[in-house]
């Protein structure tokens, strides 16, 4: 019986095996909680942090803006990093007057902007003694109407941040028109993995995915079907945070991928629209529309998107097994057409009560319905003169709806304390109906055998979350954070499979199935960022997690009940050499928890004698993790180390010798250690014509754990990016991207290279308006091909899956609402607060 390979469908068969049943087995001793020793050690941590602040030398750095005839009241002067990242912004006074304070000695840029002026950046100014006076600041006048000035803003398609990589989105031609999981298949040390939709970062499983800051609560699987239908258009940007400070959950040991959507600074109505159409197998159609509304003491915002995708999906495995004296193989193929329409609603709202108070309001909607229609093959050579022959009729639906809410409030008590507070209610609903007809054939004997199975599921999953911070910025030089938090989710999955025999319909009592999970996550943290000169920057954290997990089914209770704390430091350093070059170092310890899917007891089958299974013996898996790195101009390079305990690797597989079944469950490794190197590279050919270019390079050495015979397998990979942008006369412009990623290790599975070539060309349409034309795996290269070779193990498995990626479309994007400043008077007393809402 063919098996769904989208992992979302992972839930749809719950065929049960009733052998698996019978060979689940309880887990051994339950975790202690961390002793008093441990949570000594967190006192004593906030103590010592504590004791490091102290009074830093500060500066004043002051002077006028002026232009030719007058000085300028109500000019913008910034305060920049020799980065050119922000520090300070402020208005000048009535006398054209400015003046920062408490000001880091260090090295700093100047700049400023005005209605009807050019905008003015200065050199590199020292600033070291206690009070700095500027020459005065000229700015020159722009000849023409002033309703002509727009607000133009270019951004590189990657920055690197002291603890992530950030991808501008919409600096990116090729994404237009995309889906988000496309654009983080171009990104650097990004690989998708489509066969058991997960997601690796820099070489390392275990990521977690947040959409404006907001953690997403469910399986990876889930969220890559989110992803693979949210259209890149209503996305700003991309974080890649390769060592998330303490405030995040210590979930993912490869870090955590932030998505966050377009939201407008400026006052009024503004938006965007966006249209798409393109082929991939068949016609493919999506849009997507954004506004944004503020003033002065409100703002809102809401994102809509909907992609139609009718597409192929071509899968073919091969198996071979030594047993009876002779080779026994099994081939299974299938063609899947299938039909996704999905849909994806964001949308928020920031009310000032005050000066010092904002409250935050969320809602996001989503929407899923994949329909297929299949027709798979299996061919089985059992014996010498015995081959049984299977083809079978699916269909499939599979639906993901959602609705999640959210109430925050934050507040300011004085300059120095900040607090916050949220809480946060998600609910998921997943409906899989399905039906099956097969037939079964003794090719040698022509024996024939029919097989009619209806199959229905639902799950329904409920999150609770609740939240508190506090902030102390003690000073422009040290800043405390500190927070509880806590994490309530249930699960019911419910399985009822009937099978039509003598004309009426019978209720399968082997794989009907209900289970139910329980998870509770209480943690707390504090965390330090600290700057003892201009040169060093310090950030460091600890963060305490105590996770209690239960499952069950309705005859046997707590088949899993498992309680478990630990504490995850946190350690960040950056130390500037001058102002263009810096060294990073980084420690952290993170978490992998094991999902319901992989601990589950349930069976689904892919082929009659091929099936994948929940493991209930996994275990959490913590890694350590050491990174150094070196940033010059435009270059950066980082070496890191990662020795995790317990690895949890994704579909792998195992022979049973007694029934000649090929099984399919996530295990655990004993230890897997990664030494691997990333750098990226970003420089102009050209006036015209800019590339960047990054590689990820790694060794990993692991350890099995579950096999009859274990085996240690070491493995080298790289993953390379390269992206041309080129402009061109008339406002067009050109991008040409490609990515390739060599063989790589996961457990005892190898997943063989693959390569990517993508282009795009842009026309601007006046000032609003943009058109484009992309195309997606230029040379139809894109598809997984995986191999297991283990002969000690009796293991010899490969096969490939097609998504049809390959994908030229066309794109409409419009700007809409106030672009044009026409007036000084958007500066006001209330700009701090307006710059929160917009972040």
């Amino acid at each position: 019986m063919k098996a769904d390979l989208d992992v979302a469908g992972k839930m749809k068969k719950r065929m049960r095996h009733k052998s698996s049943l019978q060979t689940i087995s309880m887990f051994d001793k339950e975790r202690r909680c961390v002793n008093n020793a441990s949570l000594k050690k967190l006192l004593t941590t906030i103590g010592l942090v504590c004791q490091g602040v102290y009074s830093f030398a500060q500066s004043n750095l002051k002077g006028k803006i002026k232009d030719q005839q007058q000085f300028l009241p109500y000019a913008t002067v910034q305060l920049l990093n020799p980065d050119s990242s922000l520090v300070k912004e402020i208005t000048t006074d009535s006398t054209g007057g400015f003046l920062f304070i408490h000001v880091l000695r260090g090295y700093y840029l100047v700049s400023s902007t005005m209605v009807g002026y050019k905008k003015y950046f200065s050199g590199q100014i020292s600033v070291e003694a206690e009070s700095l006076k500027l020459p005065d600041i000229v700015l020159e006048k722009i000849n023409g109407d002033l309703q002509g000035v727009v607000v133009r803003s270019i951004k590189p398609l990657y920055e690197q941040k002291i603890d992530r990589l950030v991808i501008n989105v919409q600096s990116s031609i090729t994404s237009s028109g995309s889906t988000v999981l496309a654009v983080l298949q171009k990104s650097p040390g990004i690989v998708v993995n489509r066969q058991n939709n997960s997601i690796a970062m820099n070489g390392k499983a275990g990521v977690r995915v947040m959409i404006n800051g907001k953690l997403q609560q469910v399986s990876m699987d889930i969220i890559v079907q989110m992803l693979e239908g949210m259209s890149a258009s209503n996305i700003e940007r991309i974080e890649l945070i390769t060592t998330p400070p303490a405030k995040y959950d210590a979930e993912g040991n490869a870090g955590i991928i932030n998505i966050v959507l377009k939201q407008n600074a400026d006052f009024g109505t503004n938006g965007s629209l966006s249209i798409t159409t393109g082929i991939k197998w068949a016609p493919v159609f999506g849009g997507s529309f954004s506004v944004t509304h503020r003033n002065k003491n409100i703002a809102y915002f809401l994102d809509y998107s909907i992609l139609n995708d009718h597409n192929l999906h071509e899968f073919d495995m091969d198996r071979r097994s030594t047993g009876s004296g002779f080779i026994k193989t099994v081939i299974d193929n299938s063609r899947r057409q299938n039909v996704t329409t999905q849909q994806n609603l964001n949308a928020g709202l920031e009310w000032k009560l005050n000066n010092t108070t904002f409250l935050n309001f969320g809602l996001t909607g989503y929407r899923r319905n994949w329909d297929m229609n299949a027709i798979a093959h299996d061919t089985n050579r059992t014996a010498i003169d015995t081959t049984l022959i299977t083809e079978q009729h699916i269909h499939e639906s599979n639906i993901w709806q959602s609705i999640t809410g959210s109430v925050g409030v934050q507040t300011r008590i004085n300059a120095k304390n900040k607090i916050g507070a949220s809480v946060d209610y998600l609910y998921y609903h997943n409906s899989n109906p399905s039906f099956y007809d097969g037939t079964s054939v003794y090719q040698q004997s022509n024996l024939r055998e029919v097989l009619k199975v209806d199959l229905k599921k639902t799950t329904p999953i409920r999150f609770l979350i609740a939240n508190a911070d506090y902030q102390l910025n003690y000073s422009p030089f040290f800043t405390l954070e500190a927070g509880i938090k806590t994490a309530i989710s249930t699960l019911e999955n419910n399985v009822q499979v009937q099978q039509l025999k003598n004309n009426i319909w019978e209720t399968d009592s082997f794989f009907t199935s209900y289970s139910n999970l329980r998870e509770q996550i209480g943690a707390a943290y504090v965390s330090a960022k600290w700057q003892p000169d201009s040169k060093w920057q310090i950030i460091s954290g600890l963060r305490y997690e105590y996770t209690c997990t239960s499952i069950g089914t309705k005859t046997q209770k707590n088949i899993i009940n498992r309680k478990y704390g630990y504490l995850f430091p946190t350690m960040l350093l950056k130390r500037d050499i001058n102002t263009e070059k810096d060294f990073q170092f980084s420690y952290s310890k993170r978490i992998n928890r094991p999902t319901y899917n992989d601990i589950a007891p349930w069976v689904f089958f892919w082929g009659p004698n091929t099936f994948s299974a929940g493991n209930t013996a996994l275990l959490p898996a913590i890694s350590d993790a050491v990174k150094a790195g070196y940033h010059a101009k435009q270059w950066i390079i980082s070496l890191q180390f990662t020795h995790t305990k317990n690895e949890i690797i994704f579909l792998q597989p195992e022979m049973d010798g007694a029934s000649d079944n090929l099984v399919y469950r996530s295990q655990n490794l004993k230890y897997l250690n990664t030494i691997g190197t990333t750098t990226s590279y970003s420089f102009k050919i050209s006036s015209w014509w800019t590339m960047q270019s990054g590689l990820t390079a790694q060794y990993q050495v692991a350890q099995t754990l579950h096999l009859a015979n274990n085996i240690r397998k070491h493995s080298c990979a790289a993953n390379i990016n390269v992206v041309n942008l080129v402009k061109l006369p008339n406002d067009f412009s050109i991008e040409v991207s490609g990515m390739y990623q060599s063989k790589v290790l996961t457990g005892i599975s190898e997943y063989l290279p693959v390569w990517l070539l993508n282009a795009g060309i842009q026309k601007k349409m006046g000032e609003k308006g943009t058109i484009k034309l992309a195309m997606d795996d230029i040379l139809y290269s894109n598809y997984w091909k995986i191999r297991t070779y283990v002969p000690l193990n009796n293991l010899d498995t490969h096969f490939t899956y097609d998504f049809h990626n390959q994908f030229i479309r066309l794109t409409y994007s419009r700007n809409f609402g106030n672009h044009k400043l026409k007036s000084v008077k958007l500066k006001s007393g209330s700009d701090e607060e307006r710059k929160r809402v917009a972040n």
